[in-house]
């Protein structure tokens, strides 16, 4: 009967204490107990199973940062009429264009191999495709200090509240007794939370503006051709059948059409075609949907 009653109040007070915490609390301590079953699982099947449970703590303590944020973002909307809220969202979006078409010209180089300032147009559609990604750059470069500072403030107020709880006896015996401030556990789990969505945002980055696959640089290379090539069979030396762009120091980039449907792009100086260099080929649409099935394969 003891036992049974010590786990009906064990249970009460679980209860209690669920109901009394916030929904970032309670994704935080799942986030604690989730960490403590790692260690169960690294025990009983190795590093699989402590990465799958430390993979899954880590994004409850995100899921819980997230739910902190969201009364801060709606008073941010809320603000939205007003002057002084509306210029931080402004620089906001002005860093994001910028790192856009910092990511377009990247895209743009390359995949044609070409200096990608003469190529405006074909950035420019770029930096729309590259608009949400550079989001999440931009977010982990304003997240990431604000998190360190928030976790490095945290961790020294935790720390300096530890020694005075040392003290706390001794000054409490003056007729004075310290608080101990408690809110400075949650926030290092919020800073915490911050750290690892910043890191998140910058991998996730990284991984859309770096790794360029065959197709992202077939569809760039058919956005340059159909914005940036031009046939114009009145300029000097054009081919027909010939797109051309010209170049900076009398060179002319030329995009030309095969028998086999498929695409060469090269460089030449302008006025002969002894010096042309081809830089890159498209294949046909056949032979990319044949390629693309043996891959499979």
């Amino acid at each position: 009967m003891e036992l049974t009653d010590l786990m009906k109040s064990f249970k009460a007070k679980f209860i209690a204490r669920y109901r009394q915490s916030s929904i970032p609390q309670r994704f935080y301590a799942a986030a604690l107990a989730t960490y403590g079953v790692s260690f169960v699982a690294y025990w009983a099947t190795g590093f699989p199973g402590l990465t799958i449970a430390s993979t899954v703590a880590c994004a409850l303590v995100i899921f819980g940062f997230i739910i902190w944020c969201l009364p801060f973002a709606r008073w941010l909307r809320a603000a939205w009429n007003r002057p002084s809220a509306k210029l931080p969202i402004v620089i906001v979006h002005l860093l994001v264009l910028l790192t856009s078409t910092a990511c377009a010209r990247y895209a743009v180089a390359e995949t044609l191999g070409l200096p990608p300032q003469s190529f405006d147009l074909t950035v420019a559609i770029l930096a729309l495709l590259f608009y949400i990604p550079s989001w999440l750059g931009v977010l982990a470069m304003i997240v990431a200090p604000l998190a360190l500072a928030t976790f490095t403030v945290t961790t020294i107020g935790l720390l300096l509240d530890t020694a005075w709880l040392q003290l706390s006896t001794l000054i409490g015996g003056y007729g004075y007794r310290p608080s101990v401030r408690k809110a400075l556990n949650l926030y290092l789990f919020h800073s915490t939370g911050a750290l690892m969505g910043s890191v998140l945002l910058a991998y996730s980055y990284g991984y859309l503006t770096e790794n360029f696959s065959p197709a992202f640089k077939t569809v760039t290379q058919v956005i340059a051709i159909r914005s940036d090539f031009h046939k114009a069979r009145h300029y000097p030396d054009v081919q027909p059948g010939e797109y051309v762009h010209p170049l900076e120091n009398g060179y002319i980039a030329f995009a030309r059409v095969q028998d086999d449907k498929s695409v060469v792009i090269g460089v030449r100086l302008q006025g002969t075609e002894a010096k042309e260099r081809v830089v890159e080929t498209i294949p046909s649409v056949k032979a990319a949907l044949t390629t693309a099935v043996e891959r499979l394969r």
